[in-house]
């Protein structure tokens, strides 16, 4: 166990902005090391999505925005259904306040009045619509460029059934540690009244619950995972600024 925690002392220790490996042809055994062999890694990029089924403009942008996140270097997609759009003639299907509250706490953070869907959000800190060519790619780039200034670093690692999180920052304010919930099955909705009446609306990775297991200040922190039990969820750990904070490190789990 002590050699299992230097070692992860050592990879959270870097700066975010360093995250580099070294690259071989795997035809090449006598590799040489130049700088031309070293690539950035890029840090996991946490991406949710707010939508709804009573939203008009979520039909025909989804398709385009999953299409970009498909096509992201390691980026997780986390989708979300608000309600705030129901009526009378249809409710969402997968819509819950809680979702809403985790929207509009985003939006309040960064000062806003408004709200809307689609709304892409990756890793706390920057946003868009998402539904122009390339406009996702740039919230990400945007996103990361914002975590690459971090002055400090931080990561998780998974021993067994316990986390552990390690920044070279020995204070910080409060961050929540909590695991969401996701289904990874790609479905696909009709919606039977209202303003999508018989458009269909594509999901992926519908998250079902966001646990919130532990808090992070600063230093060390271990932390044991729940027990999920048997289930068809896959789940990814975040380190989270509260009440709308950015997402500071996370681990799919």
């Amino acid at each position: 166990m002590a050699n299992f925690l230097k070692s992860i002392t050592k990879i959270f220790t870097r700066r975010r902005n360093r995250q580099l490996a070294c690259t071989m042809h795997l035809s090449d055994p006598n590799h040489v090391h130049t700088d031309a062999c070293f690539v950035e890694i890029a840090a996991l990029s946490v991406i949710e999505l707010f939508q709804s089924q009573g939203c008009k403009s979520c039909p025909p942008a989804l398709p385009t925005i999953h299409k970009a996140i498909d096509n992201a270097t390691n980026s997780l997609l986390l989708t979300y259904d608000v309600t705030y759009w129901d009526n009378a003639d249809w409710k969402d299907t997968f819509g819950r306040s809680a979702w809403d509250a985790r929207q509009r706490a985003y939006v309040t953070k960064w000062g806003r009045t408004g709200i809307f869907t689609p709304q892409v959000v990756v890793d706390g800190v920057a946003d868009g619509v998402g539904a122009r060519q390339g406009e996702v790619s740039d919230i990400i780039a945007r996103a990361r460029d914002m975590g690459n200034q971090m002055a400090w670093s931080i990561g998780i690692d998974r021993f067994g059934e316990e986390l552990f999180i390690k920044s070279d920052r020995s204070e910080a304010e409060t961050h929540d540690i909590v695991v969401v919930s996701y289904d990874p099955r790609s479905q696909i909705v009709k919606v039977g009244k209202g303003t999508n009446k018989g458009k269909k609306m594509p999901y992926r990775n519908l998250v079902s619950d966001v646990q919130k297991i532990g808090e992070w200040r600063g230093g060390e922190v271990k932390v044991e995972l729940p027990q999920f039990g048997q289930d068809k969820m896959e789940r990814v750990v975040l380190v989270q600024g509260q009440q709308g904070g950015p997402v500071v490190s996370a681990l799919k789990v």
